[in-house]
């Protein structure tokens, strides 16, 4: 375009007038650039005196973080020695031995920030002994209550001299953040002042630069006139640029659908949810198409769509065996893009034959070497590039992401359901335990545990082999979730063993609900392999919390006595724990850990 601008002047400007426009639109511009390197300089100059008292603000920033980091580590490690004091436990003392080593790690530090500073360096060096003597008398009070208990570490001196050496560390602290303060304060004005230089600089030769650059615009004007034959050519231009940008806006709008749909199911909990937020999603993605999103079951042999948009099949039509579709057959889209279809999957054959105008493709969706389902994508139209692409891109982030959830909702499963019987597992009991006692203390209302014991099973499984034994204690499983109340707790303890929690049940309660259970197992047809087992029975002991024990290990240790007690009475049959004396309620208990082990001889 500049060529034609050039041969544009030359036909209709004498070569003296060009010659003399020239020279002065030269002109001006190097005057403009002498100006702008001067300026330059300048600025330059007035920003790095800028960025050095930037640095000195920050810094003070930091010694002031420091400073606070430093005092809250104390007061972290000194929270923690007291809660292990009180509370006695082993989680608290843990967190104080993580929190202490961390003051001495603040001061050193500390010392570096304020190496320049002769006065900060002065009360970090006392600083730094009030914390070390601190520290070692938190030691020293840890030691003096392992050995003497919580009255003898109330009594040490280091524990009676805490309130005054943290004042006096809070003090120092306190002076050593206005210090900071107040050369903070200076050291922004001086910031302040360099920023007012450079902005009046800068803004001078804006000023300036402008004049200049009117100037040349009145000579560059003159010009213009001249430069009408070029239009054409420009519009032309334009109109090609309209079009790439046009398609650049296309493009990053679809980058940044992409972007969210991936953040959306980056967000989502359960495949359930990912699905309804596809739905509406993909329509924007994919606009004037409809089609769905299908997943191949636990089974394998049946795809099932999760999410759709557009029209709509029936739920029956949607259904469809892996192998009818080739896009799952041949793993990659089907059909090849600017290719015929020699084939058509078997589960769009009807749409094909209702509306063969139409574009169909089928995406599958596969994601760490395993195949998850299929996208499928309908258009009244010939499938376009942009459509497949965009296709593509978004069913290798929704293949992703639904491994991903599927992966989820394995492990959280796991880590509190037992496999085999399909209740909770002793881990998931332990925390649940702990929490409803707690509940039952603070509200007042009953708590009752059932621990079970399923009678002979060792005997059963060596008659029946251990398959019949997990077989047994699958479908017992199943029994339980079944008879207990919706909000009872019911947990797989160990082996044949199972204990269920439940709230709000007094002892009479737990004790009827104990009976219907042992009543049930009576009946219940025991199969493997199309083959009866026999008849099954279980030996149950209740504990209610108050009666029996107002902590969890003496609930647990109480029903897994009375358990005992019904296991040497009979079997098949309910025992109610025996009622808790106060001097008994005082002796020490095992852990909940340990319970497992009372009465591990007994007969199963």
């Amino acid at each position: 375009m500049s060529d034609s601008n050039t041969a544009s002047l030359d036909v209709s400007v004498p070569a003296t007038l060009r010659h003399g426009l020239g020279l002065r639109v030269n002109a001006l511009f190097l005057l403009m650039a002498l100006i702008l390197c001067a300026v330059a300089v300048q600025v330059y100059r007035v920003v790095g005196d800028f960025v050095a008292a930037n640095h000195w603000v920050v810094h003070s920033m930091d010694v002031r973080q420091e400073i606070t980091q430093t005092l809250a580590s104390l007061h972290t490690a000194e929270a923690s020695q007291r809660a292990y004091l009180i509370s006695g436990s082993v989680e608290r003392l843990a967190d104080y031995a993580v929190s202490a080593p961390r003051v001495a790690e603040h001061i050193r530090h500390l010392q570096k920030l304020v190496a320049d500073d002769a006065e900060q360096n002065e009360n970090i060096s006392r600083m730094a002994q009030l914390m070390e003597a601190r520290v070692e008398a938190m030691r020293v009070v840890l030691e003096t209550y392992e050995e003497g208990g919580l009255s003898a570490a109330r009594a040490t001196p280091q524990m009676l001299r805490s309130r005054s050496d943290d004042q006096e560390i809070d003090g120092l602290g306190q002076r050593m953040l206005q210090l900071e303060q107040e050369l903070l304060l200076q050291r922004q004005a001086n910031t302040a002042g360099q920023a007012g230089l450079a902005r009046t600089l800068t803004i001078g030769a804006i000023l300036f630069c402008v004049l200049i650059l009117g100037l040349a615009m009145l000579l560059v004007r003159r010009e213009q006139r001249q430069r009408l034959a070029s239009m054409d050519e420009a519009s032309s231009a334009n109109a090609d640029l309209r079009k790439s940008l046009l398609d650049a806006q296309h493009l990053s709008q679809t980058l940044r659908q992409l972007s969210e749909l991936g953040e959306m199911l980056q967000g989502c909990r359960s495949v359930d949810e990912a699905a309804r937020g596809l739905s509406i999603s993909l329509p924007l993605l994919l606009p004037q198409t409809s089609g769905s999103i299908n997943l191949i079951n636990a089974s394998q042999n049946l795809v099932e769509p999760v999410s759709q948009w557009g029209g709509l099949a029936s739920e029956d039509e949607s259904r469809f065996a892996p192998d009818d579709c080739w896009a799952l057959r041949r793993g990659h889209a089907y059909p090849l893009a600017g290719t015929l279809p020699a084939f058509t999957c078997k589960h769009l054959e009807h749409a094909v034959v209702a509306h063969p105008e139409h574009g169909h493709l089928c995406i599958p969706m596969m994601a760490h070497g395993e195949m998850l389902g299929v996208v499928t994508l309908n258009t009244p139209h010939r499938i376009s590039d942009v459509d497949r692409r965009n296709a593509s891109a978004a069913s290798e982030q929704i293949s992703m992401a639904l491994s991903n959830l599927k992966l989820q909702e394995t492990l959280r499963t796991q880590s509190l359901r037992d496999p085999l019987t399909g209740l909770f597992n002793r881990r998931y009991l332990e925390a649940s335990l702990e929490r409803e006692v707690q509940r039952a203390e603070r509200r007042g209302a009953p708590l009752s545990v059932l621990m079970l014991d399923i009678d002979h099973f060792k005997a059963f499984n060596d008659t029946h082999g251990h398959d019949a034994g997990d077989a047994l204690l699958s479908q017992f499983g199943t029994l339980l979730g079944q008879v207990v109340r919706s909000e009872d707790i019911s947990c797989r303890y160990g082996g044949e063993e199972f204990t269920v929690l439940m709230p709000e049940a007094g002892a009479d309660q737990a004790r009827q609900r104990a009976e219907e259970i042992c009543a049930a197992v009576r009946n219940l047809d025991v199969r493997h392999r199309n083959l009866a087992l026999g008849q099954v029975t279980v030996s149950i002991g209740v504990a209610t919390f108050g009666e029996h024990g107002k902590k969890a290990e003496e609930l647990m240790r109480n029903a897994d006595n009375a358990l005992y007690l019904a296991k040497s009475s009979g079997r098949d049959r309910c025992v109610l724990a025996e009622v808790l004396h106060p001097r008994s309620e005082q002796k020490a208990t095992p852990s909940l850990a340990s319970v497992s082990t009372l009465g591990a001889g007994r007969a199963r």
